[in-house]
């Protein structure tokens, strides 16, 4: 991603305390493959890393110092990419988009920026950077099946330099050399926590904020405490809201706990289809059940299926949570490390994050802090994460209390909270989005993030899970976005986002019978289960819950063939589904046992009819 300087300079300039961008892009706009050109004082060239109707993508890197206040220990390409109208005419601060993880690259999800975005991009830039670390720019690569310490150790002197104070330096630094002048910034997941931190320490740059699925850089507990009532909450309502879940002692929760005793004193081994296309034999206990529970933060399915399941294990059919479980567990193939980098989660995690012990002791005092931490917290609150054990989510994969206790003592660059400098944010505007439904970053984080900056709301978006504005089905979280940035005072007043009342319920699965007789109810079901798995799987392929198997292939639609599927033992299910992700149309086709079936309906409306009828 170089390019050598040919063309002209996007001049950026500020007055009266406000952006008023004025962008000469000359005559450089159409332009053939390959192209370069200078913005600022960056020399780029012409990509097509993300693609906007009316716009053209730039991509290159600069030069940045691994620790500013030592040369000696080199430099890295911070990698990015640049989105411009045609019209070379910016008139509008900058949009910058910064992605989660920790160890995701922003470029990579800049197709995704740019599409909620691409409203305002007729007149504005959209930035997205490969945080160092991540993406092209000089990733992380710890083999993930390799220790804590392997990783810190494979990164020699340079272990201790991934904090997100040096992730916002070079923001600071690639926006100041593009000459963007004052920015918009858009962060998602973690992609907030560095947003937080660049506003807090180079408040000069920002013009305005979105937090989208926001945790506090400060004010948090090492325990995350807000994820066991969360997580409650989320199974109660998208029970509740289903016709006929939750009746008497069939609420989530109450299936859950009756569950848990039951593999507490006896885990059920069962063999189930993975994300992976393959079959496993899993464990159902306590510690994949938290990782079940809480992983079903990141989509629809789980929540969609997990009553059901429960249901089924205490019916004596152990498949169905297996299938859950054996989905969490196996998900193929690791993405490379160019798309995500497990070794910089680490080396973030363990310099900025609140820790249950001394950073600055040796692993032995850590493990013994650890130790009276864990049985301090037993005493003061043993239902932290009810209905887990602390113990069960300590050991599930989502807990991941104990995961620097082997990391290295940094006395260079020492763990730190890298909050506001003075203690306080500056008064930037800042609009707080959270999914009602998010365990990882919860509604009570967002209300405690938007607490922290004088200028501010706070928007939960009801039904919804972890992200709410990036692939918005429902069209409320991204034009609020898009409201904000257009007009900051508006939104804060409280204009906009009344849509985010009535974003629609999940509807729970009602059950998970063997076998079934009405056949139109089981074909409309067999194609609903389709859609889950393909949430699901990792790739293109998958497997039925009792048999057959799936392929898809294409977008928009998304053409799903069935072969033999079977959700029931005995019903086989052959044909096709063809789902519109972006508008939620569902088409099927499908024949069982000799018969024919077709159905439409709108996956995204509820009530909108979801059955197939026989063709006779």
């Amino acid at each position: 991603m170089r390019g050598r300087a040919i063309s002209c300079v996007l001049a950026i300039t500020l007055t009266t305390g406000m952006l008023s961008a004025s962008a000469v892009i000359g005559s450089a706009q159409a332009r053939p493959a390959n192209s370069t050109k200078v913005i600022g004082s960056v020399a780029v060239r012409s990509c097509d890393e993300v693609t906007s109707p009316g716009s053209l993508t730039w991509c290159g890197t600069v030069k940045r110092p691994w620790d500013p206040r030592d040369n000696s220990l080199g430099s890295f390409d911070l990698a990015f990419a640049v989105v411009l109208p045609k019209s070379g005419k910016v008139s509008k601060p900058a949009v910058v988009g910064i992605e989660g993880g920790p160890g995701y690259g922003a470029v990579a999800s800049g197709q995704l920026y740019a599409e909620m975005l691409h409203p305002l991009l007729a007149d504005r830039a959209l930035l997205v950077v490969d945080q160092r670390g991540t993406g092209k720019s000089s990733p992380v690569a710890c083999d993930p099946d390799a220790s804590i310490s392997a990783c810190a150790k494979g990164l020699g002197d340079r272990f201790d330099l991934y904090g997100t104070e040096l992730v916002a330096g070079d923001l600071s630094a690639l926006i100041t050399a593009l000459n963007l002048g004052v920015v918009d910034v858009y962060g998602d997941s973690y992609g907030t926590f560095v947003a937080q931190v660049f506003a807090s320490h180079h408040p000069e740059l920002v013009h305005s904020l979105v937090l989208d699925g926001a945790y506090p850089v400060t004010g948090e507990s090492a325990w995350y405490p807000t994820q066991g009532p969360a997580l409650r909450n989320a199974y109660t309502v998208v029970c509740e809201r289903t016709n006929g879940c939750g009746s008497g002692s069939t609420g989530t929760i109450a299936l859950l706990n009756r569950v848990l005793s039951k593999v507490r004193a006896k885990p059920i081994s069962v063999v189930a289809p993975g994300a992976d296309n393959r079959m496993h034999l899993v464990r159902i206990s306590p510690r994949t059940l938290t990782g079940v529970a809480f992983g079903g933060t990141y989509g629809s399915t789980t929540y969609r299926e997990f009553n059901a399941a429960l249901l089924a294990l205490l019916g004596g059919d152990h498949l169905p949570l297996g299938r859950l479980v054996a989905e969490y567990i196996y998900q193929g193939d690791a993405e490379p490390v160019s798309v995500y980098s497990s070794g910089l989660n680490i080396a973030v995690s363990c310099h900025d994050y609140p820790q249950l012990f001394d950073m600055s002791e040796p692993k032995a005092v850590r493990k013994e802090q650890y130790a009276d931490a864990v049985a301090a917290q037993k005493n003061i609150d043993p239902n932290l994460y009810g209905p887990f054990k602390i113990a069960e989510y300590l050991n599930s994969g989502i807990g991941e209390q104990s995961l620097c206790m082997p990391w290295p003592i940094a006395t260079r660059n020492p763990w730190k909270i890298p909050g506001p400098p003075g203690g306080r944010y500056p008064n930037i505007p800042t609009l707080v989005l959270s999914g009602e439904l998010d365990t990882i970053t919860t509604v009570a984080e967002g209300e405690l993030v938007a607490a922290q900056f004088a200028r501010s709301r706070h928007v939960t978006m009801a039904n919804s899970t972890h992200v709410t504005a990036m692939g918005d089905v429902y069209k409320c979280a991204s034009q609020l976005v898009r409201d904000f940035f257009t007009d900051q005072d508006a939104v804060l007043a409280g204009e906009g986002g009344q849509c985010a009342a009535v974003i629609p319920p999940i509807v729970a699965v009602s059950k998970y019978p063997i076998k079934i007789y009405d056949l139109e109810v089981g074909v409309t079901q067999t194609a609903l289960d389709l859609i889950d798995r393909y949430l699901q799987a990792t790739g293109s392929k998958g497997l039925g819950l009792r048999g057959g198997s799936w392929s898809a292939r294409e977008w928009a639609p998304i053409v799903i063939k069935l072969e033999d599927y079977r959700l029931y033992q005995n019903l086989p299910v052959s044909g096709t589904v063809r789902w519109n992700y972006d508008t939620g149309a569902v088409e099927v086709r499908a024949k069982a046992l000799g018969r024919t079936f077709a159905g439409n309906w709108n996956s995204y409306r509820v009530g909108a009819g979801a059955h197939v009828q026989e063709l006779r």
